[in-house]
């Protein structure tokens, strides 16, 4: 009876310890309205059709993900990085734009990406790089610009 007392006194203990915060700062939420655009593909590569979503912050990020009935790759860009997963194919890389350039055989840098996403070109462009990596593609773009509330932790310092 008396080990069921103490274990219970420990446990609260224990929790009310955990609700008070020895760190200098605080997390909480930052709010930042991101205006983005949002394209929607469709691309036949191979005889193989998947559609997916690329949203670009400019400047800064371009997200995106594909689909053929289910998830099969996810794709993130910023100004110097790349990270591609593809459950699909069990791919999962985080590398420099060099790391992308020695795996494809091409340049690629966050700006040409950028640039052929935002350009009124983009599903010929897109279909020419296909090309050029020895795939036969079509794609069809649909854009909108979208503005949404993105909401950040961080630590707040006092």
């Amino acid at each position: 009876m008396k080990t069921g007392v103490l274990i219970l006194a420990l446990t609260g203990a224990l929790l009310l310890a955990s609700c008070c915060s020895s760190r200098e700062g605080a997390t909480t939420q930052r709010q930042e309205a991101r205006r983005y655009e949002v394209l929607t593909l469709t691309a036949t590569v191979e005889g193989i059709t998947v559609s997916g979503q690329v949203r670009i912050a400019h400047d800064s990020i371009i997200w995106a993900s594909a689909n053929k009935i289910v998830e099969v790759g996810r794709a993130m860009a910023t100004r110097d990085s790349v990270w591609v997963r593809s459950t699909w194919t069990g791919l999962d890389v985080a590398t420099d734009y060099a790391g992308v350039e020695k795996a494809i055989g091409q340049r690629v840098t966050f700006d040409m990406l950028q640039g052929i996403l935002e350009s009124g070109d983009a599903e010929r462009r897109i279909a020419e790089l296909a090309r050029r990596l020895g795939y036969q593609a079509t794609v069809k773009i649909t854009r909108r610009e979208r503005v949404e509330t993105l909401t950040f932790p961080y630590n707040k310092r006092r």
